[in-house]
């Protein structure tokens, strides 16, 4: 009993201490990467600022020159696709299913390029969330690859698909099988 109550007056006693050894430096440092040549790069990403803040408040960053989309570039890739050798015309008498109940459907009657699009198109484009734009990329891209592929005489896997967009590739499978039912990858 005795050795208890000596047990739990010393943890007492040890918290009200203060730290008396402190850091000889005051951030940690990580080791150098073994795996490299054994140098240790810094780069302050922030100098550039510290040395002029009025950077800060301008509105044009060089990172953020996002241009809009162009109702002429989205021509453009309606016209490469139209070249293509796939038929257009299994949209209008075959019913691909669209394997996708995650989420609602997004109104995409306002975005630029929908009218570009058929109605089983605009139909993929809301279940997906997928601005016309973006699957109008994405089909020129995943077609483009599975004809690569066909030249090359290998047969365009999904995976293939999903390596041809930069987006989610659950979404990147759903058009692959929706292109796969129509017959053009």
């Amino acid at each position: 009993m005795a050795a208890k109550s000596q047990t739990s007056t010393s943890i007492l006693y040890y918290r009200n201490i203060p730290r008396k050894h402190f850091r000889k430096q005051p951030y940690p440092m990580r080791a150098p990467d073994s795996s490299g040549d054994g140098f240790v790069y810094r780069i302050n990403i922030y100098e550039i600022y510290a040395k002029n803040p009025t950077l800060l408040l301008t509105e044009n960053d060089s990172h953020n020159n996002q241009k809009p989309q162009n109702i002429n570039t989205l021509n453009e890739i309606v016209k490469e696709i139209d070249q293509m050798p796939i038929n257009h015309q299994n949209l209008n008498y075959k019913n691909p299913r669209i394997f996708w109940d995650r989420t609602k459907s997004m109104d995409i009657s306002q975005e630029a390029g929908f009218n570009l699009l058929h109605e089983k198109e605009k139909t993929l484009c809301s279940k997906l969330r997928l601005t016309p734009s973006i699957y109008l990329k994405a089909k020129y891209n995943i077609l483009k690859a599975a004809q690569k592929h066909k030249m090359e005489g290998k047969e365009f896997k999904k995976s293939d698909a999903q390596k041809a967009v930069n987006f989610n590739v659950n979404k990147a499978s759903v058009l692959w099988s929706f292109f796969s039912q129509l017959k053009w990858v």
